[in-house]
């Protein structure tokens, strides 16, 4: 899940979290600060930003929710050997194991996730994450034998859960919480900032984004979203505000390779156990971080085609940006504030 600090980050869109200036008259007693912090965390630089009475409560509180980020990945890293998820695979073969809530929540929905997309989503792909890493590098494509041995030990049905246990079918299995954990942690961090008393707030790891009560006088988070492949001063793909919900987004601007001319996303299409080529661009909003984490990287994969009855299930929104400039925007429930100009259905 987490990386070297050299890791380019998940995600393709460039996210530009703007305040909303407060409304004429709109106060607060006592008065709110503004406070931000960045830390790197996961993998990536993980911002805080939070509205406190003042400069302890806030550095409290976000010392806090680092606390529980670091928690989280050295549970769940996939980048950590001694991480619970890397040793599950292993202790989990010949007989199922207690694991910790978090992890089994995780794992759980994540299961709930591949599921619905007909493993479009699978977090038992780390054998062919790891082979697709060396691709990358390289620049040539895996060989036939080594992906071959890599999908055996990959398939979300080889692993087992029931009553806060795991059993993974295959001692060399791979599990890589990379396409959920972080929506998963930025949610959690921002209910540690809560429990602080101080629920006006957001947390950003990276391309996952999870947002609190709105800033003083506004109506949420103002999110701009824009391609990055044109440039910071393009006009912006779409506008939100955004409050006690979650956004994430997938794509290959940042990370892909191109072999024999074609261009391979490194996100994974569990079908061939390759990069996706797809150079869609996907951003996902729900109540549930891991939720927009998950579904994120499954709209990646799957045919727009699908994309409404699975955010119906999954109480989700979705814009998606084709490479040919053609975005619509999906948001089958209307529970998000849209600001774009992409019609919404």
């Amino acid at each position: 899940m987490n990386a070297p600090p050299t890791r380019l980050p998940r995600a393709v869109l460039a996210l530009l979290l703007l305040l909303a200036g407060a409304l004429p008259g709109a106060c607060s007693s006592p008065p709110l600060e503004r406070h931000e912090f960045s830390r790197l965390c996961m993998g990536v630089q993980a911002r805080i930003v939070v509205y406190a009475p003042g400069a302890e409560p806030a550095t409290l509180a976000a010392q806090a929710a680092f606390a529980e980020l670091a928690r989280l990945d050295a549970m769940m890293s996939d980048y950590q050997p001694a991480s619970e998820l890397s040793r599950l695979p292993a202790r989990s073969h010949t007989t199922p194991v207690q694991v910790s809530d978090d992890l089994y929540m995780v794992l759980a929905r994540a299961r709930e996730v591949s599921e619905l997309t007909r493993g479009a989503f699978d977090v038992t792909l780390g054998p062919l994450t790891r082979l697709w890493r060396e691709s990358r590098r390289s620049g040539t494509l895996p060989e036939a034998s080594a992906l071959a041995d890599a999908r055996a030990r990959s398939g979300f049905r080889l692993l087992e859960l029931q009553h806060g246990t795991v059993r993974a079918a295959r001692a060399d299995m791979q599990l890589d919480l990379g396409g959920i954990a972080k929506g998963f942690a930025a949610q959690r961090a921002v209910g540690v900032l809560r429990s602080h008393n101080l629920p006006v707030s957001l947390v950003s790891l990276a391309g996952d984004v999870y947002a609190g009560d709105p800033p003083p006088g506004a109506e949420g988070w103002r999110i701009e979203i824009r391609g990055d492949r044109s440039g910071d001063d393009s006009a912006p793909i779409g506008t939100l505000w955004l409050t006690r919900a979650g956004v994430s987004t997938s794509g290959d601007a940042t990370q892909h390779v191109v072999v024999g001319g074609r261009r391979y996303s490194h996100i994974l299409d569990p079908r061939t156990g390759l990069g996706v080529q797809s150079s869609r661009t996907v951003l996902v909003l729900s109540p549930r971080g891991m939720d927009a984490d998950a579904l994120s990287t499954a709209l990646s994969v799957l045919d727009t085609d699908d994309a409404d009855a699975l955010l119906t299930r999954c109480h989700a929104a979705a814009l998606i940006a084709e490479e040919s400039g053609a975005t619509q925007i999906i948001d089958p429930f209307r529970q998000f504030r849209w600001h774009t100009p992409p019609a919404l259905r």
